[in-house]
């Protein structure tokens, strides 16, 4: 599930991988959040039911909250149950990730109630507010090449804490305005050859030597190689496509320095580390443990905050190795 490293040293850059930009995950700030995401939900989303925004306003309210609102993902169209479609292809996120119509549309609310995080340190103690809402649009996606593909763009309400005030401060006036989501993968499949991988399950060979590069199929089509999020399957009784809810969980939403989409994927460590990196590295055993559960069913859109999970997995296995080490010396 995880992208292994083959050099001792972690260092080594991936070679071959073509480039993708989506910029849509910017957020804009709403002076009225009650009314002003009311309106967009029952105007603008149609796949959203017309109900009440379950939120407690006496306490979500814009002395305590900066609201923002941002498209945070999207989903891509398939042939059958795995294959993504050419247009699709700029939907396909830097670390090689996507997730199908179907999925999508059987996940999307797990959004609310998740985290909402600086550079997707997902300690709770360190969340900035919270993800209030998540609505679903279907939009008709155009590439460069004037194909087109239905898709589904998920729209998050999110309210950060204005006791974090430089934060508040930098969304505020500008300086930050770009949003990273993360999930956890219960389940995840080749989008070339359809194998299914859950947990430390052992990657097919596409994900581990392919990843984001191009292919082409028996019938010609120019596909990519991607992990896709989650389980898509064709239900037994309607015969239709359908998405497992349990596959996957969208758990928070993060300030970002840099767009989630972003130009080549870095499927190895490399060896300018993000600083989000090295703090992590400095965590105690015990925080680290915690950015650690789960780590394998993690995924998120930056790709400086994939590199900081590896880097956590790579310093928790060696803080394991020395303990072992100590207590085979004490043995001894």
């Amino acid at each position: 599930m995880e992208r292994r490293c083959k050099n001792e040293n972690c260092l080594i850059r991936a070679k071959g991988r073509k480039e993708f930009s989506v910029d849509f995950s910017h957020a804009t700030i709403m002076k009225n959040a009650k009314s002003e995401w009311s309106g967009l939900s029952r105007n603008k989303i149609k796949v959203a039911h017309d109900r009440a925004l379950n939120v407690d306003w006496s306490n979500f309210n814009n002395d305590n909250y900066l609201f923002t609102h941002a498209t945070i993902v999207a989903s891509v169209d398939t042939d059958g149950t795995h294959q993504i479609k050419a247009p699709c292809n700029g939907l396909i996120n830097n670390n090689g990730n996507a997730w199908t119509n179907e999925v999508m549309l059987a996940c999307f609310r797990s959004f609310v109630g998740g985290e909402n995080y600086y550079e997707h340190v997902q300690i709770p103690e360190l969340s900035k507010g919270k993800i209030l809402d998540a609505v679903i649009k279907p939009v008709k996606y155009a590439d460069e090449m004037g194909g087109t593909a239905d898709v589904y763009y998920v729209d998050i309400l999110v309210a950060t804490n204005r006791r974090h005030e430089d934060l508040v401060r930098r969304v505020g006036n500008g300086d930050l305005s770009t949003m990273s989501m993360g999930c956890i993968a219960n389940v995840c499949t080749c989008s070339k050859c359809g194998k299914e991988l859950k947990d430390n399950d052992r990657n097919c060979h596409h994900l581990d030597n392919q990843m984001r590069q191009e292919y082409t199929d028996f019938q010609g089509n120019r596909r990519v190689v991607a992990e896709l999020c989650g389980r898509t399957y064709i239900d037994p009784i309607t015969k239709k496509k359908v998405g497992d809810p349990d596959s996957v969980q969208f758990i928070e939403a993060s300030w970002v320095e840099k767009p989630a989409f972003r130009g080549a994927v870095i499927n190895h460590y490399v060896s300018d580390i993000p600083k989000v990196a090295q703090d992590i590295i400095g965590l105690s055993d015990r925080k680290l443990e915690e950015v650690m559960e789960d780590l394998f069913k993690i995924r998120v859109a930056s790709q400086d905050a994939m590199i900081a999970l590896r880097v956590a997995h790579e310093e928790m296995r060696r803080r394991k190795w020395e303990t072992m080490v100590s207590n085979v010396s004490k043995e001894w």
